[in-house]
């Protein structure tokens, strides 16, 4: 046979291996060469040598996975297999939080039908991580910047904010310098030695710092504090220009009505030219008592009152801070807006109860005075966009 029909020859087999492998998947084709001598179309033990081919077949097995598919129900929210989880950070020692939180699961199983677990974790970042992770199933306390943290990483909404002893559902902080400093304005504390006792504080130092930059000053030496009071007399005694710390508006002649951030003055007292005073009860007051007429000044000023009398006659507020919202009660991106609803009517009322006495209002525990509806634009600016 010649090379050229060998060829042909060949080429028809493998032609005819393609086809019969393609419908035959389980037969494998193991190419078998041997060499053979050729000359004048005879086999010979003539010297030349021409490669030949067999295709041998070997039969193989193969294992086809066959792909399963399994639908799995939830179990609905409230039941006890998936209770509704009332997620807390860890603001004091679990043991508390454990204790105190106890009444407040009660209150809206009893108020819902539905079953409510505590959860303790341990970091506030957590606490966001796990409403990220179930945005049906979770409500949370968390801090301002906490909630507008939740807010941009998956659209965790604030609904409640609470209300503190005096009365504020937010919180600011205040720059203070002396009045002989020639430090007036912000801009004028660029380069200038700064006095903090918590530089984890929003309102008394993270917000105030944002607030710094956007007016392009950049301050000098930060120095930080162990105390209030310390840190007011320090800056009294000139040992750093300015300081920050926390603002509480005063109460106001009759308490008529509240003073109002962004109109009122920090200092709204300052107009009548009156020295502060002790009161006999142990307020700081302006012209007396508020009942006769006078002001009630309540800032940080206050702690060091007794000891330096003058630290208000020679120090002066700045700025404040932007108001920053208190604890918030904050529900997961795709939380039942009808079940949210429902621990939104219940939880004002549980918490100007005596039962939050021993609950969440405990002095050991959050301190509330109650709660109020709160609107997402108080989270605004709050954290950086970065």
């Amino acid at each position: 046979m010649s090379k050229m029909k060998f060829a042909g020859l060949l080429a028809s087999v493998l032609a005819g291996w393609l086809l019969l492998s393609a419908c035959q998947p389980q037969v494998a084709f193991v190419e078998v060469t041997r060499l053979v001598v050729v000359e004048g179309g005879h086999v010979t033990a003539a010297e030349t040598a021409v490669p030949v081919t067999r295709v041998i077949t070997q039969e193989v097995t193969r294992i086809v996975p066959e792909e399963i598919v399994v639908e799995v129900t939830r179990s609905p929210l409230g039941s006890t297999e998936r209770p509704v989880q009332l997620l807390f950070p860890p603001v004091v020692k679990t043991a508390v939080i454990a204790t105190r939180a106890q009444p407040l699961a009660q209150t809206l199983a009893a108020a819902t039908g539905l079953e409510f677990e505590i959860g303790i974790l341990d970091s506030e970042q957590m606490v966001i991580e796990l409403m990220c992770a179930a945005p049906q199933d979770a409500i949370a306390i968390l801090s301002a910047a906490g909630t507008a943290q939740a807010q941009a990483q998956c659209g965790v909404q604030p609904g409640l904010v609470s209300v503190q002893p005096d009365g504020l559902t937010w919180q600011a902080g205040m720059i203070v310098t002396r009045r002989d400093s020639g430090l007036n304005t912000v801009e004028d504390l660029a380069g200038r030695s700064w006095g903090v006792v918590n530089t984890a504080s929003v309102p008394e130092f993270l917000a105030i710092q944002t607030q710094l930059a956007a007016a392009g000053v950049e301050p000098g030496e930060i120095v930080e504090f162990p105390t209030t009071s310390s840190l007011m007399l320090a800056l009294y005694n000139r040992e750093v220009d300015f300081v920050t710390a926390a603002y509480i508006p005063p109460i106001l002649p009759y308490e008529e009505r509240l003073w109002q951030y962004g109109e009122d003055a920090p200092e709204i007292w300052r107009r009548l030219g009156v020295p502060p005073s002790r009161s006999p009860i142990g307020y700081v007051i302006v012209w007396g008592e508020v009942e006769f007429g006078g002001y009630r000044l309540r800032d940080a000023r206050a702690s060091i009152f007794d000891t330096t009398p003058g630290i208000y006659n020679e120090t002066q507020i700045v700025a404040l801070s932007p108001q920053i919202p208190n604890e918030t009660v904050a529900f997961g991106a795709d939380f039942p807006l009808g079940l949210a609803r429902q621990v939104t009517a219940v939880l004002p009322p549980f918490a100007a109860s005596e039962a939050c006495v021993n609950a969440l209002c405990s002095t050991d525990f959050y301190g509330w005075a109650g709660l109020e509806p709160v609107t997402d634009d108080l989270y605004e600016g709050l954290i950086s966009d970065d």
